[in-house]
Parts: C-alpha cells; structure tokens; sequence
C-alpha cells in the first residue's frame, strides 16, 4: 500500500468526491524534543519549500542555524505520443535544514589532509635520510620544512573553495523560479538566493592562523636556522662552542648582504608611502616571495618539461638501456676515485691511531674522527675501502641496467613469453605474479609497460603546455586567457565545491612536482645532491629543506594569480579572497615588484622550457668538458661500449649482485689511472694531490685528500678480472651545478 493509499485511509472521511490528482499530506505530531527540520523540493516546489522555511524562522521566536544544498535529480521522462521515447532531465532539487544547535564544522577533511601530508613526508625523509645517523635536531628541523611544502598542496584548495562560497554569500547572484500557471493566470517569479556550503567548510580563522603559522615559520627555517644548522655540520672544528662560533662566522657575510639588501627596500618603500609595522611586514614577505618567485620560475622552467620527457624516454626501453650504460661507466669511474681517496685517508688514520696514544689530549678528537665511520664498518678500523653510498648507487644502477637489456631481448620474442636473464634476485611480488605466468610478465613489460608510460607522457606534457600558457596570459583578466582560471570559474557556477578541490589539488600537486623535481635532481660539486635508499647526508637535506622553505609561499601566490584569485589581478577589490592572501597580502608594498617582475617574470618559464627541450644548457656543459649523454655523440658511445663491459663483467660474476659491493683493488685501480692518463692524459686524485693541485691551501683545506706511502690494500681481496679502457673525465667528479637527466 502506498503512502498516499495508506493517508486516506486513516483520513477522517469527506463528504466530497476527490480527484484523482488529489495530493494526501499528513503532518504527525511533533513533540520538543524535535531540534531540526527540513524541506526538501525539486523543479516548481523549490519557491514554496524556501517560502515554508522563512515563514518558520519569521514566526518563531527561536534562533536557527540556516544550511541549504543545491542540486539536480535525474528524471524520465516519455515526450512522443507513443509514449516509446524517453527523455533524461535533469531538474533542480534542493534541501533546506533549520537547526536549533549549531552545526559542526565539516574538519573530516582538514583533518584528512593534514595526516595525510605527514605520511608522504615521513616516507619521503625515511627514504632519502638516515635517521639512525642524522642529528634529532637536523631530522626534526628538515622534517618541518618538507611538512609545510607538502601541506600546501591539500590545504590551499580548501582555502580556495572557501573563499568561493564566502564571495557567493556576500554577493550573491539570484535565481529565478517559475511556478506553473493556474486559471490562465502567471503567478509571480520567485526570486531565490542560494548558497551551499562546501562539504569540507571549516571556519576560515582556523586557515589564518595555519598559514601564518606555515610562512613564517617556513621563513625562520630558511633565513636563519638551516644556513646556521649547514654550516654547523660543515665545519671541522671539535667542540660544540666551536661549531658555533664556525657556523656565526661564515654565515656573517650572507646575514650582512640580506640585511643590506632588506634596509635599502625598506628606505625605497618608505619614500612611496608611511612606514609603519604592516607597511614594514608587508616588505618583508615582499621581499622574500620576489626571491622565492624567481627561484620558482627557474624550477618550473626546467621541471614542466623534464617531468614528461623523462617518463616518455622511460617507455623507449633501448634509450633507456644505453642511457643507463653510460651512467654505469660514469658512475664506476666515480667509485675508483672515491675508493682511492678513501684509501688514503683510512691510511692517514690508522697512523694516527698508532702515533696518538690515549693519554695524548688529542686522542678524544680522534675518538670523534673515528665515529664518522659507518655503523656497517665500526667494529673494523681497517675498513674495507669501499664507499657505501657509491656501492649502493652501483648497485642499483646495474640492477636497472639488467632489467632494461632483459626487456629489449624480449621484446622480440614470438611466442610472446619472458625469459629472464638477469642474475639478480626478482622481488617477492615480482615472483609471485609472473613465475608461473611468463605470457603476463611478457606483456605486463613488453606492452603495457612502454603504451602507459607513452600516454602518461603525452598527457603530462600537454598538462606542462597549459600550465605555460597559463602563466603567460593569467595576467589578462579580459578576456579571460588562463586555462586553470576558467575551469575554476566553470565549476564555481555549479557550486561544485569537490571539484574545485580536486582539480586545484592534482594543479597545485603537479607545480610543486616539477619544481622539487629539479631540486631532487640538482648536483652541485657532487657535495649536494639527494638520493634515494637512505644516501642523502644531512647537509644536502638540509639543502633541500632550505628551498622547499623559499617556494613554499610562492608557489600559493602564483597558483591563485593563475585562478584569479588574487585582487592585485584581477583588480576586483569587491570579492572575496582567500585566507592566505588576507594574511599574506597582495606584494604591493614595493610597486617595482608588484607591477612588473611579478607579473612578467613567469613569462621567462617559456623560454626556459624552451631551452630545456633542445637541451642547451646540457650542450653548454657537454662543449665545456662535463659529459652529458647524446644519442648522436661519440664520446656518450664510448661511455655506452664501457657500460656494457662493466655489465659483462659483473655478469660473469657468481649470482651478478652479490659481489658487486666488492671493492675494486690497488692493482685495478692502478691500471686504470694509467690508461686514463694514456689515453686522454687525465689525472688522478691521487696524483693531483701529491703534486698540490686538488686544493690551493692544503694546510686549510678541510676536505684535502690525505697522501697514502702505499697502494697496496689493507685487507687482501679475491682478484677480479681487469677493466676496459674508459672514456671517462674528471670533471664529472667536478662539475659546478649539475642536473642529471
């Protein structure tokens, strides 16, 4: 029995005959325990449902907390006369909730995002870092740091969709309702104001006080505590009060330039308009976000484009292959040098181990000397002479090199089934899902494979070409030019509040991808650069922490002007912003910044992306003697000849990767030396250092190569077979600013 059915009959009877189109209502009872309500209409009933609420909260003494949801339902419909044809409406629906208490904030999702951006970066520090060996100081300082710049990414979108619904309920666009017409006879339009609230709405001070709480302390971490905490750890001195005495002093010369460079913007400023302390802020966070700016700009220009090329190239499996080749033969040439300079100062230190006795007051700087050690080797002062982050490096390298030549080989296979000749153990899912389905694994790395790294290159490069062509036209406000800015705008009509938050979250996340792809990839004089499997010492973390720091607040700026969100923009002074402008401000206070730099330097990223496609920059190094790897160069040939020897060597080795963290011997490493100084007259570390070329103050130099009387190895290990002349190159080993493709 239907309710209508089920109405009528417990109906006290009319004494009328009823229509069949007779609508049956019943109102049950309420009693005061009843502390909310709703009207919930769809198509003409949406007026009356509004004009039942207000009538409610007119007559009724109490207070109400107010919340209304828009929407649509689908709906069948049959237009032809048959009534065989059917029609998908969608009709306007709404649902309107009058609340005695107040209604708690929506924080599931700001509370969401803040756990999840701990987890990414706890994953990303324990993969890059030690912390078994790192300072608690320096893992919790670089943990906030990473924190914040990946908060950005999930908080910034909710900030974003708040601010759209705060600019719709202080200026609101109506909508109007037609009802049916009755007796030939038009009732009047209504005119409705509707505003829902975002699903994830939390009030916006909880956003004020975060992103003040995130800038400055992303500002005190990149200004004043990381270059002391780098300089702490970069020094030789012995006791803590020397360390900082260290660190004050070299950092004396980089406080003094920014303090000079700051009190001239201050005077500038100052001579446009009244000095007071929101003046004085204001040019403060101008200040820095100009430098963050270009240091963003420079990031974008080379990441918007390696970030696709570099996906793409992985699905071309033979580029790969010879890529990876040249690496190996590069990356060996590095592991005999460090090994040699190893050997020299494990030498240096076993002397001073015999000469220093322990009643010697030198002997507890020795003690700390020999507690650099790695844990693997403390238990053997005569370590064996291999570098562990460069073995670890080489390790993984050839694991890779296999697995590219295992694909290649397959790739031809008729019968479509994948033989694996890689000596190295597979990975426990590995095994378990292609031991006994060798047709899957064929396909799974033959086909799938290359095709989804293909499209997923393809696709993220034409994300780059829209994020460029964004960024040269977001400036232009009429017409609206930006891409991101009329999808935003777009989805801003519909009050569709997810997807604002989804698709300014994969944006912002993709911008914040290429820009700290280029910090994961920079190498300067091989002393910075970060690495995966736990190789990352503390002074590149902190390194890295020191840029994420600058781009945290730049990259939020940057976003919204690309949205048109910010009024310095759009020069719509009547809306509504979000609450990271509201703090931050509109970088106004220094009018040569606010008008030009900001609003054309973005522009440049064209021309870096350019630069970056054709390469010229690894051109650049490559004429200069850095060695960059060229399809059509010589030189990367010989390197690609040399890494397949080193794979046919490690090969031939029993179980390919067990031996390969073995160190390479005196007598090798010898007769390498001589056949680079043969055959291109280069020298070793060895050799400069003996001769006073590796430092021009050997005294002072505190990372000087310590000479060695002898080369024969301090624990005896099984021979290996003898290595093939390389093409290798020192400045490799030298190189200035490096940004490995």
């Amino acid at each position: 029995m239907s309710n209508e059915q089920h109405s009528l009959k417990e109906s006290l009877p009319l004494p009328y005959i009823l229509h069949s189109s007779c609508l049956h209502m019943q109102v049950k009872a309420a009693d005061n325990s009843i502390e909310q309500i709703t009207w919930n209409a769809t198509g003409d009933g949406i007026s009356k449902a509004i004009a039942c609420a207000e009538m409610l909260k007119r007559e009724s003494n109490l207070t109400f907390h107010e919340y209304v949801q828009i929407g649509y339902k689908a709906k069948d419909e049959k237009i032809s006369i048959t009534k065989k044809i059917k029609l998908n409406k969608d009709i306007p629906s709404i649902c309107v909730l009058l609340s005695k208490i107040k209604t708690k904030m929506s924080s599931i999702a700001f509370i969401f995002n803040i756990i999840f951006s701990l987890i990414i970066t706890l994953i990303f520090l324990y993969r890059c870092g030690n912390y078994r060996r790192q300072h608690v100081v320096t893992t919790i300082a670089v943990f906030i740091a990473w924190f914040f710049s990946t908060l950005t990414i999930f908080i910034l979108p909710l900030d974003i969709s708040l601010a759209i619904y705060r600019d719709c309920v202080t200026h609101p666009e109506p909508i109007t309702v037609k009802p049916p017409t009755s007796n030939n006879s038009l009732i009047n339009n209504s005119t409705v104001i509707v505003c829902p609230r975002p699903w994830s709405y939390v009030d916006r001070n909880v956003y004020a006080v975060l992103w003040q709480v995130v800038f400055w302390t992303s500002q005190v971490l990149t200004w004043l505590i990381l270059p002391l905490m780098q300089s702490f750890r970069e020094t030789g001195e012995f006791s803590i009060k020397g360390k900082i005495r260290y660190a004050i002093k070299a950092n004396l010369i980089f406080y003094g330039t920014l303090l000079l460079i700051f009190i001239v913007l201050v005077i500038y400023v100052a001579t446009k308009v009244t000095m007071d302390s929101s003046s004085f802020t204001a040019t403060l966070v101008a200040a820095s976000t100009t430098w963050g700016l270009f240091l963003l700009v420079l990031m974008l220009g080379y990441g918007l484009v390696q970030v696709p090329k570099n996906i793409y190239n992985h699905s071309r499996t033979s580029y790969m292959l010879a890529h990876t080749q040249f690496k190996l033969s590069r990356l060996y040439n590095e592991k005999v040098d460090v090994e040699e300079r190893l050997d020299s100062l494990i030498d240096d230190v076993i002397k001073f181990c015999m000469q220093i006795k322990t009643t010697d007051p030198l002997r507890p700087c020795l003690e700390q000397i020999i507690q650099i050690v790695p844990e693997q080797y403390s238990n053997r002062i005569q370590l064996t002479l291999n570098d562990y982050a460069n073995n670890l490096s080489w390790t993984r390298q050839i694991n890779e090199a296999f697995y590219f030549e295992d694909i290649v080989k397959n790739a031809e296979n008729t019968n479509h089934e994948f033989v694996r000749t890689n000596p190295s153990s597979a990975t426990w899912l590995r095994r378990k899902l292609f031991d006994k389905h060798p047709k899957l694994e064929w396909y799974t790395h033959c086909f799938l494979r290359p095709w989804g790294l293909r499209l997923l290159g393809i696709g993220l490069g034409i994300i780059s070409l829209l994020v460029i062509w964004s960024e040269m036209t977001f400036f232009s406000t009429s017409p609206v030019l930006s891409i991101f800015a009329q999808c935003v705008t777009a989805a801003s009509r519909h009050y569709s509040y997810l997807t604002i938050e989804i698709f300014c979250c994969l944006s912002i996340a993709y911008l914040c991808l290429c820009a700290y792809y280029t910090i994961f990839r920079i190498r300067i004089l091989n002393y910075f650069y970060l690495s995966l499997y736990h190789l990352t010492d503390e002074n590149s973390l902190i390194f890295a922490a020191t840029f994420l720091c600058r781009l945290t607040a730049p990259l939020c700026y940057n976003f919204l002007g690309m949205i048109h969100l910010d009024q310095a923009i759009t020069h719509k002074i009547d809306h509504e912003e979000t609450a990271f402008t509201s703090i931050m401000g509109h970088l106004t206070a220094i009018k040569i910044v606010s008008v030009g730099f900001n609003f054309y330097f973005p522009m440049l990223i064209c021309l870096l992306s350019f630069g970056t496609f054709f390469r010229l920059g690894s051109r650049c190094l490559h004429a200069c003697g850095f060695r960059q790897f060229f399809d059509d160069d010589d030189v990367s040939t010989e390197y690609v000849e040399d890494g397949k020897s080193l794979m046919a060597r490690e090969r031939r080795n029993y179980g390919g990767v067990d031996t390969l963290a073995n160190t390479t011997t005196a007598t090798q490493r010898r007769d390498r030396r001589r056949e680079l100084e043969e055959k291109y007259g280069l020298r070793s570390a060895r050799a400069m250092a003996a001769n006073n070329l590796y430092s021009d103050d050997p005294m002072i130099s505190e990372t000087r190569p310590l000479i060695s009387n002898t080369d024969d190895p301090l624990i005896d290990t099984q021979p290996e077979p003898s290595v093939r002349p390389d093409s290798s190159d020192p400045a490799d080993l030298s190189s200035t600013i490096i940004i490995d493709a």
